[in-house]
């Protein structure tokens, strides 16, 4: 599955957002909007490298009251495959 966001803030480019299986049964399971992660992806108050893996990013936004971390890999300048998304209550504490 694939959808393509126009990613405002970087000279108008375009990127796609490719979820996995994985990706597309725990954004539903967890009822998180893809507007919510499109704009974690395209404007990220924060961003980490995974802990195990360097070729993950993980994408962190303060929205709705929650803090939601989007977790993928960019396969090229424009294409970012989506691993996972989920509302970190580990930074509950430091919200704003």
């Amino acid at each position: 599955m694939a959808i393509t966001f126009k990613r405002v803030n970087v000279s108008d480019k375009e990127i796609t957002i490719k979820l996995t299986r994985h990706a597309k049964f725990k954004i539903t399971q967890r009822n998180i909007d893809l507007n919510d992660i499109k704009q974690v992806v395209l404007e990220p108050e924060l961003t980490k490298p995974d802990k195990f893996d360097s070729s993950l990013i993980h994408f962190i936004k303060f929205i709705k009251g929650k803090f939601l971390r989007v977790i993928g890999r960019w396969e090229s300048k424009k294409d970012l495959l989506l691993i996972t998304a989920f509302y970190d209550r580990r930074l509950i504490g430091r919200n704003k």
